[in-house]
């Protein structure tokens, strides 16, 4: 049973979808997003841990997911400065510093499963 959910996660569709999904979500219309009460911050935070999380399960180049997934951030940032006003997006630096954090805290959340799930990558 262990062996089918790493084999699911081992292949990049998940990681893929969910980066996708993520980032449709920031270039959306604000207004058309669900939960105005939603910390803005914390949200950044959990999208891109759950990226580099994702992420790290396909790769193994850790640090490479942690640069990409970092960049991602900053790109979705950069490409949200660039929508029109309509949009009411902005580039805001402290979003992408939300994903940057979040990016660390979800591969050190991988590294730790991994640890204590005693898991062997490539196994």
């Amino acid at each position: 049973m262990m062996d089918k959910v790493l084999d699911f996660f081992a292949k990049p569709y998940l990681a893929v979808l969910f980066s996708i999904l993520i980032l449709g979500l920031c270039i959306m219309p604000s207004e058309k997003l669900p939960g105005e009460d939603v910390n803005d911050k914390l949200a950044h935070f959990v999208a891109f841990a759950g990226i580099s999380f994702l992420w790290m399960w396909v790769s193994e180049n850790y640090l490479k997911v942690i640069v990409l997934s970092a960049l991602f951030g900053l790109v979705i940032e950069v490409i949200q400065g660039l929508l029109p006003e309509s949009f009411h997006r902005s580039y805001d630096l402290m979003d992408a510093l939300a994903d940057s954090v979040g990016v660390l805290i979800g591969a050190v959340l991988y590294y730790v499963i991994i640890k204590l799930l005693g898991i062997k990558k490539g196994s």
